[in-house]
């Protein structure tokens, strides 16, 4: 199917579902992810913002412009109407219209207005579109009460967010929903897309989108003012156009589906909750710890325990975050229970014994690194770090997590209220749940029979040579259970790791190296690109010719190309073109501002292609698996690449055919 037939049918799908009047989710299932067509535009919008289910007060309303600030919201009011270019003739009636929305929101809402509350920038497009009276007062309201974050007057969430990077640029881009920095147009596009989502917090990702893809620029001006660096990122959002909205938000989504979803129950009510709470009630805790003291994300048992499918199973096309959970405390707790596929770290070591703690980390990231190429069920990027919910083992834990921060690690999480929180979600199929569970040493179901126990070691009893702990070797056997596709080597490999930490002798398949360097996502000219966070250190690539693409792509020996984007696992995407050879897979990676060359990153036989894969949510996220296939069929996984690529089941195909053509000669 063609670019043109693919949009003449989901426009013919949605006239129709339009026309048959279905309900808002088939709606949605449409148009999902997709700019609106402009006629169906404003019916789209009021439908995604439930106003065919809710009741409207503003039909009362008394007509009496009588507010404090009354000449303020007038002239707000004109002003915004300028904008519109609408004829003289309409101009008065526009203006009506608008400062009785805005009058009529302040006095049932006991609400004074400011032109701070960026009001102006969010009806803007509600009156772009076109749309009757009564649905702009509806769509406005819900706007305001459900997806505009909160900003308390005595440093509320946000404030604290924005505070270190952004500060006024990403409160205008939050506050407005990016009316106010972007031109009206692309503004429409993404609140198409914004409002399919149905998700208050697709905005902040589209502001750390913004924020991630400036942090080259803004670190090139560290000598410069501050009202400089804001001119700078206020700039990046004005140059979104309308073909780079789709791209924009697709990144957005990237974010979210590889971020815990912990804070968003946390914080929904915290960042998104109604003007009814007031400015200055917002509550600003995780639980009893002040956010501006909060060491990482936190995650919650019912999170960790969901990503290890032990409550339930995840269907296929659900992304679903990783952890690589790291058990913290003390080895007498770990040894009377703890989670299947939880790494032992005991985080006392790291004061009492620091080269025995530093092998161990050492061993965390190998163990890691093999957990995620073997693709094992719960395990992930994100390290989570669990401790006991006791503050006398949790300090340790704690000043191991920061240790990881120092590092620059991605991804650190720490469970919320430790162990004891997963034992008690656990507690009525405990011993199932748990490894090694013993009800008589568990300090959670014994909690005062211990009271002298998970004591530091004395520091007098390490000795020069240190004696791998039962509770460091038993990790080796947890490990068992969750390694299941590679247990045996996994443990020979871990064990040799721990016996001889500089590696001699030791092969460990590659997986993604830390020395890999490039963009991030890059579009058009200047638009969302970034750097990678090594810098000056990682220029490996640099000593790879630079090839003529053009030149390159016209080889005899080229069967295909596709030109799409590679995503690293630290969210990292290289504009790219896919090469299919007549016997190997080429990632051909563009140049920064070198337009037409490229570097050879990768050449992948296709006889080492074991697995592609894809899922429904996300057909254009295409997993490629490299490995060896035994006689007995049994298959091992030793590296993977992800790319997006536009119409992605196309290029599948060709890539399948090719693979089947190599191994029919290589029969022959």
């Amino acid at each position: 199917m063609t670019l043109e037939e693919e949009d003449s049918t989901w426009l013919l799908a949605l006239e129709s579902a339009l026309h048959e009047g279905v309900d808002d989710h088939e709606l949605i299932g449409i148009t999902r992810g997709r700019v609106l067509p402009e006629e169906h535009r404003a019916q789209i919008w009021y439908i995604c913002l439930g106003g065919g289910n809710k009741f409207s007060n503003f039909t009362q309303f008394d007509e009496i412009f009588d507010l404090q600030e009354q000449s303020v919201v007038r002239g707000d009011c004109k002003t915004l109407v300028d904008k519109l270019g609408n004829e003289e003739e309409d101009k008065v009636s526009v203006v009506c219209d608008v400062e009785s929305i805005f009058t009529h929101y302040c006095k049932t809402r006991h609400l004074k207005y400011e032109s701070s509350l960026m009001w102006a920038d969010i009806v803007l497009p509600l009156l772009a579109a076109k749309m009757p009276r009564d649905h702009i007062y509806i769509c406005f309201e819900e706007v305001l009460e459900k997806y505009i974050p909160s900003f308390g007057v005595h440093g509320g969430f946000l404030e604290h967010v924005t505070r270190g990077y952004g500060g006024p640029t990403v409160y205008t881009q939050l506050r407005s929903l990016f009316s106010a920095v972007c031109s009206l147009d692309a503004t429409m596009a993404v609140w198409d897309i914004y409002f399919q989502e149905r998700d208050p917090f697709f905005v902040l990702f589209l502001s750390l989108v913004i924020l991630v893809n400036a942090r080259e620029q803004i670190l090139e001006m560290k000598s410069e003012s501050g009202e400089d660096i804001i001119k700078t990122l206020s700039s990046i959002p004005a140059g979104l156009s309308v073909d780079d909205v789709s791209d924009f938000c697709s990144l957005a989504r990237y974010y979210i589906i590889k971020t815990p979803s912990t804070f968003r129950k946390d914080f929904a009510t915290v960042i998104f909750g109604s003007v009814y709470m007031g400015h200055g009630e917002v509550c600003n805790r995780v639980g009893d710890l002040p956010l501006s003291q909060a060491l990482c994300l936190p995650v919650s048992a019912e999170e960790i325990i969901d990503a290890c499918d032990m409550l339930h199973t995840t269907p296929e096309d659900i992304e679903q975050v990783g952890f690589f959970l790291i058990d913290c405390r003390p080895s007498d707790q770990y040894n009377a229970g703890h989670l299947p596929n939880a790494f032992h770290l005991d985080s006392s070591l790291m004061l009492l014994h620091p080269a025995s703690f530093q092998t161990a980390v050492q061993g965390l990231f190998m163990a890691q690194r093999q957990a995620v190429a073997s693709e094992t069920p719960g395990c992930g990027q994100h390290l989570c770090f669990i401790g006991s919910g006791r503050e006398q083992e949790d300090q340790y834990v704690h000043m191991v997590v920061a240790s990881f921060l120092q590092r620059n690690t991605q991804y650190v999480s720490l469970a919320k209220a430790g162990y004891h929180a997963i034992h008690d979600l656990l507690v009525h199929n405990i011993n199932e749940s748990l490894a090694d569970h013993d009800s008589k040493q568990c300090l959670v179901c014994a909690p005062d029979t211990h009271s002298h126990c998970s004591e530091p070691a004395d520091h007098d009893d390490f000795t020069a040579v240190p004696k791998p702990q039962p509770s460091f070797m038993n990790r080796f056997s947890s490990l068992s259970s969750v390694f299941k596709m590679r247990s045996v080597e996994m443990k020979e490999k871990l064990v040799e790791y721990i016996t001889n930490p500089n590696g001699e002798g030791l092969t460990i398949d590659r997986h993604v190296s830390a020395q890999d360097r490039g963009k991030l996502y890059r579009n058009q000219g200047d638009v969302f690109s970034i750097e990678d966070d090594d810098g000056e250190n990682n220029r490996g690539l640099e000593r790879l010719g630079v090839l003529k693409i053009s030149q390159w792509l016209k080889k005899p020996d080229v069967v295909s190309s596709f030109s799409c984007h590679q995503v690293k696992e630290n969210g990292y995407m290289y504009k790219c073109h896919l090469v299919l050879m007549e016997t190997a897979l080429c990632v051909l990676r563009e140049c920064e501002g070198q337009e037409g060359e490229g570097q050879m990153t990768a050449r992948r036989t296709l006889a080492s292609i074991v697995k592609i894969t894809s899922k429904k949510r996300h057909p254009d996220l295409i997993t490629f698996k490299y490995g060896t296939t035994t006689h007995e069929g049994e298959v091992t996984i030793s590296d993977m690449d992800r790319f997006l690529i536009p119409k992605a089941g196309e290029a599948t195909k060709v890539i399948k055919e090719q693979i089947m053509k190599q191994m029919e000669a290589t029969k022959t």
